[in-house]
């Protein structure tokens, strides 16, 4: 595995390259899974960016540290490690309820995750009006990178072997350890506790309170693709539907998406002819030869020729072509030529090269030991067991792209790197876990499931309630658990609506049995 660090490297080369040659950042031939997981990376870079301006002045949480097992379905394993949490207590009225922010996937938390959160800032920003007390509980493994003893259940995470504790099912147990120990050491016993969550924490959030209702009273579950899918086209359906969105300070029309389908489909085309290559060459710099080799093709166009935000479109932006208003601009300006020059348009736009930016910080920078393993590995490594999720852009489904070029095999071949076969021994995993948690139809009450419009993510979560005891709320226009930021006067005015009804909810919730 320490190759990955090497191919990371190749590749951020490659993309230089490309750059200098004058072809979108696009064109470099990332595998799909890299792009997936940098993808999470991007988004998880902007939350922390999110961070520099503190809310309230005041002072950052320290670490807390309490002990759980290694692993929790083996009795004769009694190997424990200390996990880390944070605590605000600033508000809490002796009596009053407990909110629980369930980490995940990302970089370690730090004293931010109590104060002014990226995926529980609904409940930091609540804590003054209800007199709660405020936990954040560190995914395992996502503490492993910091180099530090704690906060990581193995001494050996960079290796496949130490990676056989990692699973929602046991981050799902560490949260139940964590209840009774802060009961006691907190004198919270008897409290009502509401966990939140957005992504994959909010997947925690709600598997918390699937498992355990008699420790956590209500959940409020963000942007979570409760359902795990192997093949997921949905997340390119629901992104190229973004671009056809209007209302809510989206900015896209039904014609912009059109002519990115358009344009894309034309290049697909243009790939099969000596004449078309030449005009890619022309417009988007490169040979011709380069186009006619399936690699270079999928890596140009497979996964879109530019980076089209939806999962991280943010209508506030300042960048040029920086969210999906601004480049529909440019998509539906008919001065800029056919769909395929105005797509060559966005490419040689500037923005690009932003997109890539803080992929360059992180590997062209970084040391060996911060890219090879890091906190997305650990996610990869999930994705492979529990969770697939592998985007796809199939020949027929709604993608927006050059269909065809990125499939199934790109992404699962991926999971060799653990020592998974097959892509059967990866179904049988997200089967196991569908079952365990009941996907789409918990056995369960009093969640609810928040998803953003414009979320590609929303494609596997809960849009329609199962059953009375569940609810659900799509925040009009909103991205990937937009709602769950810290609250800012440019906020979309669906955003500040979804708080004031994820609040009245809350609040119903903790008036009633559950």
């Amino acid at each position: 595995l320490k190759l990955q660090f090497l191919y990371l490297i190749a590749h951020h080369i490659m993309r230089t390259m490309f750059a200098l040659l004058g072809v979108g950042a696009a064109a470099a031939s990332f595998s799909p899974l890299e792009q997936q997981a940098y993808r999470r990376q991007q988004r998880s870079m902007k939350d922390v960016a999110l961070k520099a301006a503190p809310l309230g002045g005041e002072p950052l949480a320290k670490p807390q540290y309490f002990t759980t097992k290694q692993d929790h379905f083996d009795p004769s394993n009694t190997n424990t490690w200390q996990q880390m949490y944070f605590v605000n207590d600033t508000y809490y009225k002796p009596g009053g309820d407990v909110f629980l922010c369930c980490g995940g996937e990302g970089p370690p938390f730090d004293g931010h995750v109590v104060r002014d959160s990226v995926h529980c800032n609904l409940a930091v920003e609540w804590l003054k009006d209800t007199g709660a007390i405020l936990f954040a509980v560190q995914h395992r493994y996502y503490g492993c990178e910091g180099g530090s003893s704690l906060d990581c259940p193995v001494s050996n995470p960079q290796e496949v072997a130490g990676l056989k504790y990692q699973s929602s099912r046991q981050a799902v147990e560490d949260l139940a350890t964590f209840h009774a120990y802060a009961s006691k050491a907190y004198n919270v016993t008897g409290a009502k506790w509401v966990s939140f969550g957005g992504s994959y924490p909010g997947m925690v959030a709600s598997f918390v309170r699937v498992k355990y209702p008699d420790l956590i009273h209500a959940s409020v579950s963000s942007s979570a693709p409760v359902q795990g899918v192997l093949d997921m086209p949905g997340y390119n359906d629901v992104t190229a539907h973004a671009y056809s969105v209007s209302d809510n300070y989206v900015g896209g029309s039904p014609a912009c998406e059109a002519n990115i389908r358009d344009g894309h489909a034309k290049i697909g085309e243009a790939f099969k002819t000596d004449a078309g290559r030449a005009r890619l060459a022309s417009l988007f710099g490169m040979d011709a030869d380069y186009y006619s080799h399936h690699d270079n093709q999928a890596a140009f166009a497979g996964n879109g020729v530019f980076g089209f935000p939806s999962q991280s479109n943010d209508p506030t932006c300042t960048g040029e072509l920086c969210n999906i208003a601004k480049i529909c601009v440019v998509m539906t300006d008919e001065s800029k030529g056919d769909n395929v020059e105005k797509l060559a348009a966005l490419v040689h736009g500037g923005e690009e090269t932003q997109y890539w930016q803080e992929f360059d910080a992180r590997v062209g920078k970084a040391p060996a030991s911060a890219i090879g393993w890091g906190w997305d590995t650990y996610w990869v490594y999930q994705t492979c067991t529990e969770w697939g999720y592998y985007q796809t852009c199939e020949v027929g489904s709604k993608c927006f792209y050059t269909q065809g070029f990125v499939l199934l095999p790109d992404f699962t071949d991926g999971c060799r790197m653990f020592g998974i076969t097959s892509d059967d021994e990866i179904q049988k995993g997200i089967d196991a876990a569908n079952a365990y948690y009941g996907g789409r139809n918990p056995d369960a009450t009093c969640i609810l499931y928040v998803n953003g419009e414009v979320d590609p993510w929303r494609s596997q979560s809960i849009l329609t309630s199962p059953k009375p005891t569940l609810d659900v709320l799509l925040v009009g226009g909103a991205s990937h658990h937009t709602w769950t930021h810290p609250s800012a006067p440019s906020d979309q005015p669906s955003v500040v609506q979804s708080r004031k009804d994820i609040k009245a909810w809350v609040t119903r919730m903790l008036a009633s049995d559950c």
